[in-house]
């Protein structure tokens, strides 16, 4: 019995000496994460892991990309394909494992050397957006407010909470302008079993319109994105 209980100790004694080392040799937890732009990036590229080739991106322009895996110190740098010069980066926060990049260009990148885009990091885990739910990203600039189904919603300027809507959306959303209220976006979205949306909302194609351009995406938690998406220009007023 005391003989066992020795070779316990020494087994814990040994565990303990070396899980700094396998920790570290481990290196950080992976991050998994898609990437979008309201208008497709070429020739984008990241390491995902040191020592790694860089791996390409590809985006697509109404549906997230392939999921993609990093694993490695912050920020998550994107390169141009070509050049090999830092165009992007992004600081995920400890703790998110699952996330959605969105891209949108810098008014004042530079032509050559610099940053050109700068990106919004969204928790996409399961547990923040779950299947059959909506969640809408309010880029628009707009003070919009309306309904989700039978639900009344007012929504912030970017990512707003998640909202039930089951198998089915219908959304009606309005801002006001000069005392007078004015539809800004209506849509629809069906989902099958297992299925989530994404609903993105951009600023107005035409300077003095208040119809927002936006991006309905549908995918899976955790999953390869859907083919059913949506993408919406208003008309001039």
């Amino acid at each position: 019995m005391a003989h066992a209980l020795r070779h316990l100790i020494r087994i814990a004694l040994l565990a303990a000496v070396l899980a700094p080392a396998l920790w570290a040799q481990a290196g950080p937890p992976a991050v998994r994460f898609t990437v979008f732009a309201a208008k497709p990036i070429t020739n984008l590229s990241f390491v995902p892991r040191p020592n790694a080739p860089p791996q390409k991106l590809q985006f697509f322009p109404t549906a997230r990309s392939a999921r993609a895996e990093y694993r490695g110190a912050m920020p998550l740098r994107f390169t141009d394909s070509e050049s090999g010069e830092v165009v992007a980066e992004a600081a995920i926060p400890a703790g998110m494992i699952d996330v959605l990049l969105l891209f949108s260009p810098l008014a004042s990148a530079p032509k050559s050397g610099g940053l050109r885009y700068q990106i919004a990091v969204l928790d996409d885990s399961a547990a923040r957006h779950a299947a059959g739910g909506l969640a809408i990203i309010n880029l628009s600039g707009l003070a919009l407010s309306g309904t989700v189904n039978k639900e009344n919603v007012a929504l912030q300027p970017g990512l707003n909470p998640t909202v039930t809507v089951g198998r089915g959306a219908t959304i009606a959303l309005k801002t006001q302008f000069k005392g007078r209220t004015y539809q800004s976006y209506t849509g629809t979205a069906a989902l099958k079993a297992g299925e989530r949306v994404l609903l993105i909302l951009f600023p107005p194609f035409y300077a003095g319109s208040l119809e927002v351009q936006s991006r309905l995406l549908v995918d899976q938690p955790g999953g390869s994105s859907a083919k059913r998406t949506e993408t919406r220009e208003p008309t001039k007023r």
